[in-house]
């Protein structure tokens, strides 16, 4: 006798696998980048480092801005210290974000979207100040993201509470 073969894992939303996707790509890339910039500036690559700054704070959206900024300081040690502080902080957040999502977490959503809409603010403040069509795009991807997952996340609240309804009814 055969024994059955192991159920499929649910498919998830094409939504919810692009938002994984972002979410472990730029983990990885800002993990890279922290490795990268100290070995880039040790081997005298200074001025390129600047170079790839400016072309971040002129082109690209809020967080390319402040990451700019965070590079054009790179040739001070301090300097170096502070952007692999950050990129290693928001790489790991990153991640970890991506792997509650993948995991199913009933809390991972509800962590992407305080993570993401405590930006916003910034990143409206950011198109302000030097309107880009980028930025604005950056503004309405992390807007769709706070928006479809808190969506999700209601909704699948609301079935739990549903399914424990139906399993426990109430006490007289």
């Amino acid at each position: 006798m055969q024994d059955a073969p192991p159920p499929l894992p649910a498919r998830r939303p094409r939504g919810l696998v692009v938002i994984i996707a972002y979410k472990l790509i730029k983990g990885v890339l800002w993990l890279a980048f922290a490795v990268a910039l100290p070995v880039l500036v040790h081997f005298g690559f200074g001025h390129w480092v600047s170079g790839i700054a400016a072309h971040l704070q002129h082109h690209a959206g809020a967080w390319s801005v402040a990451l700019g900024k965070l590079v054009a300081r790179a040739a001070s040690r301090r300097g170096i210290i502070v952007i692999l502080v950050a990129l290693v902080a928001d790489g790991s957040a990153s991640l970890i974000e991506g792997w509650a999502l993948i995991h199913g977490a009933w809390w991972g959503p509800w962590l992407v979207v305080a993570t993401t809409a405590s930006l916003l603010p910034f990143e409206i403040l950011a198109f302000l100040r030097h309107r880009h069509v980028v930025r604005a795009a950056v503004f309405l991807a992390n807007a769709a993201i706070v928006w479809y997952l808190a969506r999700t996340a209601l909704r699948e609240r609301h079935e739990r509470l549903e399914r424990h309804e139906r399993l426990e009814p109430p006490a007289e």
